[in-house]
């Protein structure tokens, strides 16, 4: 008796490009530094200086450094990092470089929620503008910005 040839299957594997953060752009001609005690004293948020965010840029052949400073909201468990978009040398995103700060922020933030930092942010009285950002329209992004 013959057998049927065995059935040949072929599995895809799916990878997930999912932005797992949202981005906030700041207008502000304060300093990162001003900024950031400014923000944590109207809203309440405890932002500490962390390590410079070193990025290479190609065309310069430099590396640039950008301020960086970091929040975990346990209650909410929210991770903000302020960092800034702007080094002597250039720009983190060139793209979006109407914003002097981005705020990246992780967790399960609803669209409600970030409307609500937004709104807070606005009433910071040294930030002259903030919006969401869409990440996708950030071209290297997965490469400057860890999750």
């Amino acid at each position: 008796m013959k057998s049927d040839p065995p059935v040949k299957k072929t599995l895809k594997l799916q990878v997930s490009n999912a932005i797992n953060f949202r981005l906030v752009g700041i207008s502000s001609h304060e300093n990162d530094y001003r900024l950031v005690w400014s923000i944590n004293n109207q809203l309440r948020m405890e932002f500490i200086r962390a390590e410079n965010l070193v990025v290479h840029h190609a065309k310069l052949n430099a590396e640039l450094a950008f301020s960086r400073f970091l929040y975990a909201d346990e209650d909410r468990m929210h991770n903000y990092t302020l960092i800034s978009n702007r080094c002597p040398d250039g720009f983190l995103f060139p793209e979006i470089r109407n914003f002097d700060f981005i705020i990246q922020v992780s967790g399960n933030m609803t669209n409600v929620d970030e409307k609500e930092f937004i709104k807070k942010l606005k009433t910071v009285d040294v930030i002259s503008a903030s919006f969401a950002l869409k990440p996708e329209k950030l071209k290297n992004l997965k490469d400057i910005l860890p999750e």
